[in-house]
């Protein structure tokens, strides 16, 4: 009879507590996809998803290959920018200059291949020296220089915009070779253009820098507290320094991508399209913290294909042009507000330093 009683008692026993654990372990799997939605990258992910699916229900050309190859290459110069402003960022600083540095890079290279049939290797080379060596001078400002980084990239905002005036002197690119055209319109495969590809390795290449490279966490360090970086035997002004020559170096090269992509630049491209508030809105939208310390070059691409589809659909709902300004602010100010209350939920200690 005891015997009896024990058994049932240690069945009742381990019935509660398979009981117990049932929960315990939706709990984990809830946290789990709970914590996956918080990723910046998914929430992008859902909200591009989304935003394309709801555009084709309500105009059904727009998941048209044209237009789909249209928002990819489109969205492959901003994203080439964003990821050097993130760079930039994640050091507290920022970069105002990079739409006519791009610009120039654009005009310069566009009008020796009009002009002389520059070849498209020879226009590579040329467009990253230019932004190597207009980087290079911003970094010089705010590191010898001492002066701070908006102030300072706003100065040669107004520089290198009169440079690209000079260079064009009223005249404007108008064709490309075809080797051009091959770079900036070719495809890997039908609904998958050759820029996209280029812009995914581009990315994969920075985020393997800044997570494993000691250079990368140097830029985090200099981000999260200069002065302790400082002690601890980090080369502060140097890494600001190449962080604005890599800024440069990559509008650079996307002004070529963009000249060879639409066959077309004049005194006023990149500036006029505002590709300098693009990329910072991209970056800021992404997750990468305007406080320094934290970036995320994965979001920071997603993030500019969203706005890229964002202002495409504005365009397609018949929204007047002017309005796209107020909408890139409007998406500023609420990625601010979220790093704002993410920072004010986060307890004290170690994990918010």
């Amino acid at each position: 009879m005891n015997d009896q009683l024990a058994v049932n008692h240690g069945s009742n026993v381990m019935d509660d507590s398979t009981a117990d654990a049932r929960p315990d372990k939706g709990n984990r799997r809830s946290k789990r996809w709970s914590d996956l939605l918080r990723l910046r990258e998914i929430q992008l992910t859902l909200l591009i998803v989304v935003i394309f699916f709801a555009m084709t229900a309500y105009r059904p050309g727009f998941a048209s290959q044209s237009n789909v190859e249209f928002l990819l290459l489109g969205s492959v110069v901003l994203g080439i920018v964003t990821i050097g402003q993130t760079i930039v960022i994640i050091t507290k600083g920022i970069d105002l200059s990079v739409a006519p540095i791009m610009g120039l890079s654009a005009v310069v290279t566009g009008m020796l291949a009009q002009q002389s049939g520059l070849p498209i290797t020879a226009a590579v080379g040329i467009a990253l020296a230019i932004g190597i060596v207009l980087g290079a001078i911003n970094g010089l400002l705010v590191v010898v220089g001492h002066i701070p980084p908006i102030i300072a990239t706003l100065g040669t905002f107004g520089l290198f915009g009169g440079f690209q005036f000079l260079v064009t002197n009223g005249a404007q690119v108008s064709s490309v070779p075809g080797d051009f055209n091959s770079f900036g319109n070719g495809e890997l495969v039908p609904w998958i253009p050759f820029q996209v590809v280029l812009l995914v390795l581009l990315t994969a290449a920075v985020t393997v820098v800044l997570r494993w490279t000691v250079f990368g966490r140097n830029v985090m360090a200099v981000g999260n507290n200069e002065s302790s970086a400082r002690i601890a035997g980090v080369r502060v002004r140097w890494v600001v320094f190449l962080t604005y020559v890599i800024s440069g170096c990559l509008a650079g090269f996307a002004g070529l991508v963009y000249v060879a992509h639409v066959a077309a630049a004049t005194a006023v491209t990149g500036t006029s399209d505002n590709y300098h508030l693009q990329s910072i809105a991209a970056a800021l939208i992404g997750g990468t913290l305007i406080s320094g310390g934290r970036g995320n070059v994965v979001g920071s691409v997603l993030a500019s294909l969203f706005l890229t589809l964002t202002l495409t659909s504005m365009v397609f709902l018949g929204i007047p042009a002017i309005w796209n300004y107020g909408g890139q602010g409007l998406l500023i100010l609420a990625a601010l507000s979220l790093e704002g209350r993410g920072r004010a939920s986060r307890p004290l200690g170690r994990g918010s330093r």
